[in-house]
């Protein structure tokens, strides 16, 4: 009787010890052990195939496969804190980077439980996961902060900008060539390139786009994305492959960046030595690369036309000596343009524009009527416009022509008032002279040949002259009404 049962026990315990192994297999992730002091292996799972592409006897075969397939930069790192820890008889995690069987590179995680006996660590048991995903994805985060962050800062050229992303890009992933091509009149011009070599990006610059002039300039041309797995055998790159294939490139991928109105403005060049296409990770890094992109060169590019507009209006009102300004009335702030201190005779860090001091500087003759008119337009939403005039620290007087418009919030309230001003000093002044003259043709003038008139009639009158002097007369009377005439035409003109 004591056969059976002894059998049965084994059984079960073979059994228990499959269906164990069986779990282990269907985890997704690769479950290990190995020695805490040697750190030879002792069992890999079949998931490593499907994670790295080797098998479990590859793995187990060499002593040192773990720490070797380390991606380089991280193994000093990663083998010495696993080391420490051991030691230390604690658990860890921590995350690095692995080189697959087919050269690709991936993150993964690896959670490890440190076994003691007789108080000493005697096995590591852990599960290394992939998350090549996340991990890119928090890394883009990042990076796109670092970007957007140094976008935003002055007097940093976009070259910069492009120049610090092409490496962060190029860090995440180290096997990948990343490059920006800036598209001008149809042509390709090298923007951003952190590792191709300089005689390709020499030789791809200035050329026209067109279905067949490599990834880039076919993207570019077709505006859709471009995805050549190899070069060698694309027909798109048959007049260019001679330019890559020497530097061992094999792969392109490249996407256009459209800005809002349609057009192409750059083209996100993507390289590799090997023949493959994008898999999961790099498609959503493309994507997320040509959408960050569009909204810095988009944002540069109004930046700059917003730049050269105020230029050109800064220009314009200093030539016009024309200013303008801004009051909140919630705040009752006010905001001046550098002009209009200019034309008020004001330093702007001494005298900060407020409503008050604008009333303040106003001739009291007119600060009566132009309050009245503030008044009336605030009162009843409508544009005015009206004449003024101020009284500048040195005493000087200037004539002013003022705009205003008043802006409603969203409850149709009064929010804040705009508006313009025309230093029209010198036209004032040009009118009043004008006035002076005028008066004087009509006053002046006119009187002595008025009298002139008069005393042509009189010597008609009185003297009764011959027939020769009377025709002297009347020529004389004749001019001097000519004379009269052009005197009061000029004198229209001019009052007008």
């Amino acid at each position: 009787m004591s056969t059976p049962t002894k059998d049965l026990s084994q059984t079960a315990l073979i059994d228990l010890y499959r269906h164990y192994e069986s779990l282990v297999q269907t985890i997704e992730g690769i479950v290990w052990e190995a020695d805490a002091q040697t750190y030879e292996f002792s069992f890999v799972s079949d998931k490593v195939k499907s994670i790295l592409g080797f098998t479990p006897d590859e793995w187990l075969s060499k002593h040192n496969f773990w720490k070797s397939h380390i991606y380089p930069e991280d193994q000093e790192k990663a083998g010495r804190f696993c080391h420490l820890q051991t030691q230390l008889s604690r658990n860890h995690t921590s995350d690095y980077r692995m080189v697959k069987a087919d050269g690709s590179i991936i993150w993964v995680k690896d959670i490890v439980t440190v076994i003691n006996e007789d108080g000493r660590p005697k096995w590591l048991r852990g599960i290394i996961i992939d998350i090549t995903e996340s991990k890119m994805l928090a890394n883009l985060d990042h990076l796109e902060k670092e970007i957007l962050e140094l976008n935003s800062r002055k007097n940093t050229n976009i070259e910069t900008v492009l120049q610090l992303y092409v490496q962060g890009i190029e860090g995440l992933f180290p096997q990948m060539k990343y490059s920006i091509l800036r598209i001008e009149d149809n042509k390709l011009y090298n923007w951003a390139s952190q590792s191709l070599p300089n005689d390709y990006l020499k030789a791809i610059n200035n050329v026209h786009i067109g279905p067949e002039t490599g990834s880039c300039g076919a993207a570019a041309f077709l505006k859709e994305t471009v995805i050549v797995d190899d070069i060698e055998n694309d027909v798109k790159w048959a007049a260019y492959k001679h330019l890559v294939l020497p530097h061992g490139l094999r792969a392109c991928w490249s996407y256009p960046i459209i800005d809002s109105l349609g057009n192409v403005i750059a083209v996100l060049g993507i390289y590799y030595k090997t023949v493959k296409g994008p898999d999961a990770a790099e498609q959503v890094m493309i994507e997320r690369s040509a959408a960050i992109l569009k909204v810095i060169m988009e944002n540069r590019l109004y930046a700059k036309t917003i730049h050269e507009m105020s230029l050109l209006t800064k220009q314009g009102q200093e030539l016009a000596n024309f200013g303008n300004w801004q009051w909140n009335m919630s705040n009752n702030k006010v905001h001046w343009s550098d002009v209009l201190y200019n034309i008020y005779g004001l330093n702007e860090n001494i005298f900060p524009a407020t409503f008050e001091g604008y009333l303040e500087m106003l001739h009291p003759d007119d600060r009566e009527r132009v309050m009245g008119t503030i008044k009336s337009a605030v009162e009843h939403h409508t544009d005015v416009v009206f004449e003024e005039r101020i009284i500048r620290p040195d005493g000087k007087i200037r004539h002013l022509k003022s705009w205003a418009r008043v802006i409603l919030d969203e409850a149709g309230s009064p929010a804040k008032m705009i508006g313009a001003c025309l230093d029209i000093t010198d036209t004032k002044t040009s009118e009043i002279k004008m006035e002076e003259i005028a008066w004087m043709q009509s006053h002046i003038i006119r009187a002595p040949l008025a009298s002139l008139m008069g005393l042509v009639n009189i010597l008609h009158e009185e003297l009764k002259p011959n027939r020769a002097n009377e025709e002297l007369l009347t020529h004389i009377l004749y001019s001097a009404h000519q004379l009269d005439d052009v005197i009061r035409k000029i004198s229209e003109k001019t009052q007008k």
